[in-house]
């Protein structure tokens, strides 16, 4: 029996559960839709107060970001086809923010800095296809498609809170096949990329293409070998190559508790750089604790091609010392590490409460300036940077009530908090948040 048909809609709902690809989402049939009606729609409107709207340089002295009043609404609908053998889920979203003031930010001698916009649009849209062709065949696609305003931290894409809207795709198709009653391979090409309306230099696509060797050694334990090779082409510094050699298992502890685990060397072989091997690791875990408690998590560490080139002074070039203080280093090894959770409580029919945390540790090695040095600033494109850290948490928390039986009350509080060895690139932000919400 699969563990989401035993998790309540309520705890569903409050846990995020959607059909997109993120972090969670490496669990086998992890977007296999709930049962429930084929057709299905959400309509909220929310008021909230953000203390820094544009955390660029927003603990630098003399940069001022005030915090801003906004309002929010969306439409979000869910439509679920299901035959003996095929199994369609589409989903899609839309919604609005308005800022009751600008979002902008003031600097020292009085310029505007960042973006002065005040309306930002969300757009998502997923269609998850699965088809038996018979017992062992069976061919799956899972695409996803967002225009949104902020990264998003279970999807892999965040390390830091930008104000800029962006487009994000990704697109996974794969064929599985029974070859005997314990053996199977799952053989896919997965799209994913990331295009950013202000900001193009930061752009990126990733193709990779995979096998999995699948070996059910019980009815609750699937042993696995997977064998993996990445392209990463990014508009700004620094293609790279990936090659993945992953052993794993996925176990059902009980029927309400199941685990994925894999762990292995990464290849990683960036252009212009000195290929390594490294380790990688990726697993979720997703449990019922009881019918009202249900958690879930994930953890994620590998070498990433992609966002390699950084800023690395501090805010005092915006005193004394000179614009030309800023240094812009290009580095050939970033690794990650990626922590994430999510869980929610029904205290009962009226009330649920949810929460969730992530952090995000950045590590970036082999570096050479492209602007400026670690002394003073001046051009020294052939010099060699010392290494470079930062960590990124956040930690959201919030409560649904029930008004009537189809209308809820929310109430959220989140707060980010960015620390890093450029003072420019820290920050702390909160948001409160209150709204309403409906669904048929």
């Amino acid at each position: 029996m699969k563990l989401s048909k035993l998790i309540p809609a309520a705890c569903l709902g409050c846990l995020g559960i959607a059909s997109g690809q993120g972090l969670y989402n490496i669990m086998p049939y992890e977007d296999d839709p709930v049962e429930g009606l084929p057709l299905h729609w959400t309509v909220a409107l929310n008021l909230g107060y953000d203390n820094n709207p544009s955390p660029v340089l927003s603990d630098c002295p003399g940069f001022d970001s005030d915090g801003a009043m906004y309002v929010s609404g969306s439409i979000q609908g869910n439509f679920m086809m299901q035959s003996p053998r095929t199994v369609i889920d589409v989903w899609g979203k839309l919604g609005v923010t308005y800022y009751i003031d600008d979002v902008q930010q003031t600097s020292a001698v009085g310029t505007t800095v960042g973006s002065s916009d005040d309306t930002f649009y969300t757009a998502q849209f997923g269609l998850n296809v699965t088809h038996n062709v018979n017992e062992r065949l069976r061919i799956r696609s899972r695409s996803n498609f967002s225009y949104e305003q902020e990264p998003d931290y279970d999807s892999g894409l965040a390390t830091d809170r930008r104000q800029g809207q962006y487009f994000r795709y990704s697109t996974d198709n794969s064929v599985g096949y029974r070859w005997t009653e314990r053996l199977g391979t799952v053989t896919g090409y997965r799209l994913n990329g990331v295009v950013w309306q202000d900001n193009s230099a930061q752009d990126s696509m990733t193709h990779t293409i995979y096998n999995q060797f699948r070996y059910r050694t019980s009815e609750r334990t699937v042993l696995t070998a997977d064998v993996r090779y990445g392209i990463q082409n990014n508009s700004g510094y620094g293609d790279s190559d990936s090659v993945y050699l992953l052993l794993g298992a996925e176990h059902e502890f009980s029927e309400t508790t199941v685990g994925v685990l894999r762990v292995g060397a990464q290849h990683f072989s960036p252009d212009g750089g000195e290929a390594s091997w490294s380790p990688y690791l990726e697993g979720t875990i997703r449990t019922q604790v009881s019918e009202q408690f249900g958690v879930r998590a994930f953890v994620y560490y590998g070498a990433e091609g992609r966002d390699r080139s950084v800023w690395t002074h501090d805010c005092d070039i915006f005193g004394p010392m000179p614009v030309s203080g800023a240094s812009l280093v290009n580095f050939d090894e970033r690794n990650i590490l990626r922590i994430g959770s999510q869980g929610s409580y029904v205290v009962s029919e009226k009330l649920t409460i949810f929460g969730g945390v992530n952090v995000v540790f950045d590590s970036y090695k082999n570096g050479t300036y492209v602007i400026g040095d670690s002394v003073g600033g001046a051009w020294a494109a052939l010099d060699s940077a010392p290494d470079f850290d930062e960590m990124i948490y956040n930690l959201n928390i919030g409560a649904s009530v029930t008004l009537t039986e189809n209308i809820y009350m929310t109430g959220s509080y989140n707060f980010s908090h960015s620390s890093s060895d450029a003072d420019i690139r820290e920050y702390d932000r909160q948001r409160v948040q209150l709204g309403i919400q409906t669904s048929f």
